[in-house]
């Protein structure tokens, strides 16, 4: 394997940090990154930790002095960053951060790149979000992150459902009192009216079968997404593309993500 001849006494490593981990592409799309780019010495490993184990496990990678730095998957993004010694203006806003790297001081700093990422992945497929109508089921660290993204890149309504209609409502206030061009509401699990609608939850990732809003009611050229990588065809997806609807897999975010993970984390 071309991994065991990196595995030597210069070795640096970077992990990816989330209950379950299993499922997660990525240590393979970060580790072909780092060897296309010809970064020596580097590899990025899964990490299993429960909540439980958070807190011991976030310092034991400070007193790490060969650990670069880690992304944080479900259920993390919200609970790691009090653990953390600084955050981006961005994470605090959103209450959440998905990569954070270690100083030479062991002082670990954070950030949020999903919302960014989900965008930029939509983008490279020709989707824009300036000037549509949007859909948004989830207001957790990463649905957040994607509410923020899509308001900061134009969109002309946001559509925020949240089954703790709490959750929902306090995210909509917090972004409205930042992008008031933005026209955003809370929703129900049937949208309609829409062109770009997301799932920015954890349901229908691994055997779950449940999906987390109607089809019903919108029209065939809605674009209908998915931030869940495992499986790639998740029933969302599945029963999207049976009725004819043009679909986005989970994996854009994480693929369009891979270089700004890579160079927060090195650098």
């Amino acid at each position: 394997m071309d991994e065991l001849n990196t595995v030597n006494g210069k070795l640096r490593f970077m992990g990816i940090i989330g209950d379950p981990v299993a499922q997660a592409k990525s240590p393979m799309l970060i580790n072909t990154a780092l060897r296309e780019r010809q970064i020596p010495d580097t590899l990025l490993i899964p990490l299993h930790v429960g909540s439980a184990g958070l807190t011991d496990a976030i310092n034991g990678l400070k007193a790490c002095r060969n650990f670069c730095g880690a992304i944080v998957t479900m259920p993390h993004k919200r609970h790691v960053l009090p653990l953390l010694d600084t955050v981006s203006d961005t994470a605090r806003a959103i209450g959440a951060c998905n990569v954070f790297k270690r100083g030479p001081d062991g002082r670990l700093s954070g950030t949020m790149m999903d919302g960014e990422g989900f965008v930029a992945g939509l983008q490279k497929r020709g989707y824009d979000v300036q000037g549509k109508s949007v859909y948004l089921a989830g207001a957790g660290g990463a649905a957040a992150a994607i509410a923020f993204a899509v308001a900061a890149h134009g969109a002309r309504r946001l559509v925020i459902y949240n089954r703790t209609v709490g959750k929902a409502s306090a995210l909509c206030k917090q972004l409205q009192s930042l992008y008031p061009a933005v026209s955003i509401e809370t929703g129900s699990e049937f949208p309609r009216d829409v062109d770009i609608a997301i799932n920015g939850t954890s349901v229908g990732m691994g055997n779950d079968p449940a999906l987390p809003f109607s089809l019903r009611h919108l029209d065939l050229a809605t674009v209908i997404c998915d931030i869940v990588v495992f499986p790639e065809l998740t029933p969302l997806l599945a029963n999207a593309d049976q009725i004819g609807f043009p679909v986005h897999y989970g994996k854009e975010m994480i693929m369009a993500q891979v270089p700004l993970l890579i160079d927060f984390m090195l650098n």
